[in-house]
């Protein structure tokens, strides 16, 4: 026991040990380890036009999210070892859990409660009763699963020679590069990506999507040990959605705690790789991930993704179900690409990524319609300076999106563009404690067809008009302690 307790004090005053990597983990001795993150700040967002202003308690705003984990290493012999990574992220502010995804689909995050009576229904039950409320396409199940393992599930087998196998849910290998090359670390109101998420923040809102651009869920992962200043990683993921669910609506009621409907035949299959150079002050990087989703619409009433109801959902009133779906699903393939690299000079550390998100949608008909290409570009320029304690942060990112064809479904985002500037600061109180504060200001320019651009950063703020620009700034202003 004791020997457990050294090995956790040093770990956590290593900090960055704590974070799940894109590199190999080493056979560092057997054991088990509670490790995690508690971070408050008080969070001012002023979205330009609109009264979703706000200001509140947050967690998570200086490089690292709030979370709970639990990992594991057993040496077991010969150059081999097991292990375990199992990752939870929380809400600082009133203690709730943070949802998961499914099927590497938006299912089980941004759902719709339907009320009309025409509405998918997977158990084949009475229409759904007009007395249930109507939650907008974006609404999400945030804290309502409890504590989940959301940030990372993944067992590995490990050997000194080849490197890691991972199995489980873990970090997509194109998200790597986002977060190690951005001086904020994807986290807070200073986050690149309040940008580079460019297709899922302007695809006519939250709804539809892509996923998985952070995390991939049923994957199975290589990755190599250093080999001369470069490592490798390697990722493929399971749809796990079956071929009935296609055009089967009755096929779909197994057990009503199963999800094995949450999208098309196909969709979240993922593959994507990661190659990484460190050689002293230099650091480079580039990954690419493709995703699929299924390219026609589900048969007759059943026109979107169908998540069914669990027991919990099933109500007597009005003997109706509360349906629960995708309302508007990803379609196509969408392919992300990404380079990124940094140069240390001192006490300097600059840093730049660029890099394209394309969605190449299936076409449907009628009020299915999407646009046949979209395209996300964007670059981001930033630096760090250390003096001391103090630790000083900058970046730019700028995006912008291009859309080959629109429809009467989908309004054309062609020539969207959004601009980001931020500024911060973390002074180190130890070698686990900190204070931090962070400044950003983020301008959305609406394309000349767009009608469904919105200046973000957390809150959705009013439509931009065609042509129009609004602007979002943010505040944080927090303590961040490691254990």
């Amino acid at each position: 026991m004791k020997k457990t307790l050294v090995a956790l004090a040093t770990l956590a005053v290593a900090g960055g040990a704590f974070a799940q990597s894109g590199n190999a983990r080493a056979i560092d001795g057997s054991g088990v380890t509670i490790f995690g993150v508690a971070d408050a700040n008080i969070n001012r967002i002023t979205v330009d036009g609109s009264a979703q202003s706000v200001t509140r308690l947050v967690g998570g705003g200086s490089n690292e999210s709030t979370r709970l984990g639990f990992r594991g290493v057993e040496d077991i012999g010969g150059g081999w070892g097991a292990g375990f990574w199992l990752e939870a992220g929380y809400n600082q502010d009133d203690g709730t859990g943070q949802n998961s995804t499914i099927a590497n689909t938006n299912n089980g995050d941004k759902l719709t409660i339907t009320t009309a009576s025409t509405a998918p229904n997977p158990l084949g039950s009475p229409a759904v009763a007009a007395s249930y409320s109507t939650a907008t396409a974006s609404y999400s199940l945030n804290g309502r699963q409890g504590l989940t393992f959301n940030r990372a599930a993944v067992v590995s087998l490990l050997n000194k020679g080849f490197g890691e196998i991972r199995v489980g849910r873990d970090y997509n290998p194109s998200f790597w590069n986002n977060t190690v090359f951005d001086p904020f670390g994807t986290v807070g109101v200073g986050s690149a990506n309040n940008v580079i998420l460019g297709i899922a923040s302007l695809n006519s809102q939250i709804s539809s999507n892509p996923v998985p651009t952070v995390r991939t869920s049923n994957s199975i992962g290589w990755l190599s040990n250093d080999m001369g200043g470069i490592r490798a990683q390697l990722q493929y993921a399971f749809s796990e959605v079956p071929a009935f669910c296609a055009n089967n609506v009755a096929a779909t009621v197994n057990t009503t705690n199963t999800n094995y409907c949450g999208g098309q035949s196909g969709d979240g299959n993922n593959l994507g790789f990661r190659l990484q150079y460190n050689s002293g002050p230099i650091a480079l990087a580039m990954a690419n991930s493709k995703t699929t989703y299924g390219s026609d619409t589900l048969a007759g009433t059943n026109a979107s993704s169908v998540l069914q109801a669990t027991s919990a959902q099933i109500t007597a009133a009005a003997g109706g179900v509360s349906g629960l779906y995708q309302a508007t699903p990803t379609r196509g393939t969408l392919t992300v690409t990404n380079f990124a690299g940094s140069y240390t000079v001192g006490a300097v550390k600059l840093m730049a990524q660029m890099g394209q998100q394309a969605l190449a949608d299936a076409t449907g008909t009628g009020a299915t319609a999407l646009s046949t290409g979209r395209k996300f570009n964007y670059t981001v320029l930033a630096a760090t300076y250390t003096s001391g304690a103090m630790t000083y942060k900058a970046s730019y990112v700028t995006g912008k999106r291009s859309e080959s064809q629109g429809s009467a479904a989908t309004a054309n985002e062609d020539g969207s563009k959004t601009d980001q500037v931020a500024l911060g600061f973390v002074y180190d109180l130890s070698k686990r404690s900190a204070v931090y504060g962070t400044y950003s200001s983020l301008k959305a320019t609406a394309g000349s067809g767009s009608a469904a651009m919105r200046a973000t950063m957390g809150l959705n703020g009013d439509v931009i008009a065609a042509g129009n620009t609004a602007t979002t700034t943010g505040i944080d202003l927090g303590i961040r302690h490691r254990f």
